[in-house]
């Protein structure tokens, strides 16, 4: 009668598999939370100095056009 009784007390505790449900949804949620944080705020972003994206220093070009000379030949 052991066995009998072992299942029939499994049996009447049925909630064991809404409660693994009732988890699984916490933790997608709490996940789900960390991943739209993540997206849409800096929370991903990483501490860095400004500096590293600085760009390299070039010197200093001025862009225009040539100068028309005169045409050789005539004053």
């Amino acid at each position: 009668m052991g066995r009998l009784e072992d299942i029939v007390s499994r049996n009447q505790r049925p909630k064991r598999g809404r409660e693994r449900i009732t988890v699984g949804i916490g933790v997608g949620l709490f996940l789900l939370l960390i991943i739209i944080l993540m997206v849409f705020t800096d929370l991903g972003i990483p501490k860095v100095d400004p500096s590293v994206f600085a760009p390299p220093s070039v010197p200093d070009v001025q862009l225009r056009a040539p100068k028309q000379s005169a045409p050789v030949g005539k004053p």
